[in-house]
C-alpha cells in the first residue's frame, strides 16, 4: 500500500496534497521512514472532526531508490512469459 502511494506521488505534479484518510495515513508512514518530506495540515476546529491534509514537499533520495526498484520489477515482471 504504501509502496503504491509512493508511487502514484512519484506521478504527481506539484502541489502533491494527499486528502483521503488512507493516503494520509500511509504518507505518515512514508515520511516517518524518510521516503519523502511532508507538510502535515489540519482543517477544521473540532479534533474529532478535523480533516487533515499532507503536503509532500520531496521525495527523498531513498524513496526515489524505492520507485527506481519499484519500476525495475515491474518491468522484469512485464517481460516474463507467461506459462
Amino acid at each position: 500500500m504504501d509502496t503504491q502511494l509512493l508511487m502514484r506521488i512519484g506521478r504527481m505534479t506539484p502541489p502533491r496534497r494527499l486528502t483521503l484518510s488512507a493516503d494520509v495515513a500511509a504518507a505518515k508512514r512514508l515520511a516517518a521512514s524518510g521516503m519523502i518530506e511532508v507538510t502535515l495540515e489540519v482543517q477544521g476546529k473540532a479534533k474529532r472532526l478535523a480533516l487533515q491534509v499532507v503536503h509532500v514537499e520531496a521525495i527523498t533520495r531513498e524513496g526515489a531508490s524505492a520507485i527506481a526498484i519499484e519500476k525495475a520489477c515491474a518491468r522484469k515482471n512485464a517481460a516474463l512469459p507467461t506459462p
